[in-house]
């Protein structure tokens, strides 16, 4: 699991990380403008809400029951819900993404709002995500400097440089 940090947050917002919330009452999915551009949806359009079969319908065919399924077994039971599969995007073909999501109850205990995100995983999205490794390595040199401890900064050092970080 990745730290969260603010380098690692930026690398996602950059990446294209995108949010949503889904009102299942209403069936109004709500997404913010980095999901409208992977689905390719008005960005206007995603932020008024719209039902679920909307987006449903631009998962690929090979993978629309496998997340349906996954989906509805989220709401159900209240686990975290997590799915890899590809969007149909009108201009710019199949996109690879990753959803990781959960189905909130109220005090009754009914399923009434799921929120997640959604990621693209392609190679070159996926590569700009920062190393954790290097991110501990600079966190750990920062703390020795700060403590004046000159020998576990120059082995952090060495460290930054060997993983390409320096």
């Amino acid at each position: 699991m990745f730290p969260l940090n603010t380098e690692l947050s930026a690398a996602f917002l950059s990446c294209g990380m995108a949010f949503f919330s889904w009102d299942l009452a209403e069936d109004r999915f709500y997404g913010d403008v980095a999901l409208a551009e992977l689905f390719d949806i008005d960005a206007s359009v995603m932020a008024a809400g719209l039902p679920i079969l909307s987006l449903i319908e631009r998962i690929s065919v090979e993978d629309r029951s496998r997340v349906a399924a996954s989906i509805h077994r989220a709401i159900t039971s209240g686990l975290v819900y997590q799915e890899q599969y590809r969007i149909n995007h009108g201009k710019r073909g199949a996109v690879d993404v990753l959803s990781v999501g959960r189905c909130l109850r109220d005090d009754a205990g009914i399923p009434f709002i799921y929120n997640g995100t959604i990621m693209e995983i392609s190679s070159s999205v996926a590569s700009c995500i920062p190393d954790p490794l290097a991110s501990h390595c600079r966190s750990a040199l920062e703390l020795a400097q700060k403590r004046g401890n000159d020998l576990a900064a120059r082995y952090l050092s060495s460290a930054l440089k060997v993983i390409g970080a320096a």
